[in-house]
């Protein structure tokens, strides 16, 4: 994918955040992650965020004092604590509305939310944008994979793309599952096929993450996901 294209796709989940409201951002949280999960450029500037920043670390920070501040300098670091956060939102690990309310009080929800906006997904916007056009773009020939020291042999790579596929064909095949749901954990797992191809271990930890999700929903692949967990694992790509 070209980086305008990109582009266009990330700018067009953060637009979403403005025509939503804060009761049902949830789905616009998940949207914009399955994106960053499953466009190899966007995620590129998530991976390389992710490795030079603590998320810990820059959630207390910009906790202290009972009040939320977004880092005022250092894109990656924006990047990272936005993402992390978002991630948090997705897995109920935070209440998105709990976390609006306490740290933007406003006299409604609403403005709660827009105060929210503005003071974090604005910066998270510029921040990425940044990465992803300027200091942090990916710089490859044009219709080849960024080159990397390898961080998989053949043989692992080639048996994680076996059971990626087998999960692709039985998400495929379920009956009854929620179309919607049935196509994010099959974008997903596009998403994990293709970053096999960057030798990114950060890439497949996070990638892995996002299938993880999907498939939470649907009561199928134990096996399969159990396999590709093993390998992640056996490679030192998850803990």
């Amino acid at each position: 994918m070209e980086t305008n294209e990109a582009k266009l796709k990330f700018d067009q989940c953060i637009m979403a955040f403005y025509s939503t409201r804060l009761i049902i951002v949830e789905r616009t949280v998940s949207a914009l992650l399955k994106t960053l999960a499953t466009e190899p450029e966007l995620m590129h500037v998530v991976s390389e965020s992710a490795s030079s920043t603590s998320y810990p670390a820059e959630y207390a920070l910009a906790t202290e004092g009972g009040v939320f501040r977004i880092p005022a300098s250092g894109n990656k670091r924006v990047v990272g604590l936005t993402v992390g956060l978002l991630l948090q939102f997705d897995k109920h690990e935070k209440s998105v509305i709990d976390f609006v309310t306490r740290y933007f009080p406003a006299p409604t929800s609403h403005e709660s939310y827009m105060a929210f906006l503005d003071a974090v997904i604005r910066p998270f916007h510029k921040a990425f944008t940044a990465l992803l056009s300027g200091e942090n773009a990916i710089q490859m020939p044009e219709g080849a994979p960024e080159v990397r020291d390898e961080s998989l042999p053949d043989n692992a790579k080639e048996e994680l793309a076996y059971w990626l596929k087998a999960l692709m064909q039985k998400v495929f095949l379920l009956d009854g599952a929620d179309d919607g749901v049935q196509n994010d954990a099959t974008d997903a797992l596009k998403g994990m096929l293709y970053a096999l191809e960057f030798d990114n271990p950060l890439l497949l930890k996070v990638v892995w993450i996002a299938v993880k999700y999907t498939l939470g929903s649907l009561n199928t692949g134990e096996r399969e996901l159990n396999s590709i967990c093993e390998i992640l694992h056996n490679y030192g790509i998850t803990d």
